[in-house]
C-alpha cells in the first residue's frame, strides 16, 4: 500500500471530505488528490500537517504503509489491533474497497459466516 492510499483511507475513514482536509492542512485539494492517487508525493513538511490533520504521526502512517505497527502507541493512533496492518488484512481491504455496494454485503456476510464456522457456533 502506498502513502497517499494510507491517507486517503484514514481521511475517508474520519469522513472528511477532500476538500476539508485541504484546508485544514493549507493546500489545494488538487494537490491533495495527487498525493491521494500516487501521482504526486508529500513533502515532509506536508506529511507532517497531514499526520496532525488526520491524529496521527508521520511513523504511524508509515508502519499502516508497510503494513505493521512498530509499537502499542502507534497501534493506538491508528486504532484497531496488530492483525489489522497485516499484509492480508491490507489486500483484503483494498479488494473489498473496489467492490460494488452489493458484493460488499456479500462479502462481509460470507466473513461473518466463516468466522461462525471457525468458532463452531
Amino acid at each position: 500500500m502506498e502513502i497517499g492510499q494510507v491517507i486517503r483511507a484514514l481521511r475517508q475513514e474520519r469522513k472528511e471530505t477532500l476538500e476539508q482536509m485541504a484546508y485544514g492542512i493549507g493546500t489545494d485539494p488538487s494537490n491533495l488528490s495527487r498525493i491521494e492517487r500516487g501521482v504526486q508525493q508529500p513533502t515532509a513538511i506536508m506529511l507532517k500537517a497531514i499526520a496532525a490533520a488526520l491524529q496521527t504521526t508521520v511513523a504511524a502512517l508509515h508502519a499502516r504503509t508497510e503494513g505493521v505497527s512498530t509499537n502499542d502507541n502507534e497501534r493506538n493512533l491508528l486504532g484497531g489491533d496488530s492483525d489489522d496492518y497485516t499484509a492480508e488484512s491490507i489486500q483484503l481491504r483494498r479488494h473489498f474497497r473496489a467492490l460494488t455496494p452489493e458484493n460488499k454485503h456479500l462479502a462481509v456476510e460470507f466473513v461473518k459466516l466463516l468466522s461462525r464456522l471457525q468458532s463452531g457456533r
